[in-house]
């Protein structure tokens, strides 16, 4: 026979597998809710006619070497310089929610655009790698060619 004891152990250890479960679940849930909101956020900025606006922009610089590019387009100009700084930014911001596993890869790809990421990294590499070195940031947008990289490989995304 089942003495009162055991039961309560019984309704005890059931009670805690129930409230661990919900809290489970509900912890699930928050984290798709945070993803969501984060995911729409990138989607507000990335679609913002500014930020459309920028990228075109920024995809018709020209210049002939680095001295060219930043006297145009780097800190003595700052409308030009805040403009694909901003898009730069936004990018490597973006790539590094996919680092941090906040958003996949095929998030990334649909959020950046890969034909935008890779137009906007095909034009601004060579003045990117130059500041490089000349201001002493190895790791400056090292996300943005680390993917271009990457993606260039597969470009369709496929497994």
């Amino acid at each position: 026979m089942v003495d009162i004891q055991t039961v309560g152990v019984l309704i005890t250890a059931t009670s805690v597998t129930i409230a661990a479960i919900y809290y489970i679940l509900t912890l699930r849930n928050t984290i798709d809710n945070r993803k969501a909101k984060l995911l729409m956020e990138c989607n507000r900025i990335m679609n913002s006619k500014e930020y459309l606006i920028d990228l075109h922009e920024s995809l018709n610089y020209e210049w002939k070497d680095f001295n060219d590019f930043w006297a145009k387009y780097g800190h003595p100009n700052p409308e030009a310089h805040s403009r694909w700084i901003s898009i730069a930014n936004s990018m490597s911001n973006t790539l590094d929610l996919l680092k941090w596993n906040l958003i996949n890869e095929d998030m990334a790809r649909q959020y950046l655009g890969y034909v935008s990421m890779g137009a906007f990294w095909e034009k601004f590499a060579p003045a990117v790698k130059e500041m490089r070195v000349q201001m002493n940031l190895p790791k400056m947008f090292g996300n943005i060619e680390y993917y271009y990289d990457k993606w260039q490989l597969n470009p369709s995304g496929n497994k």
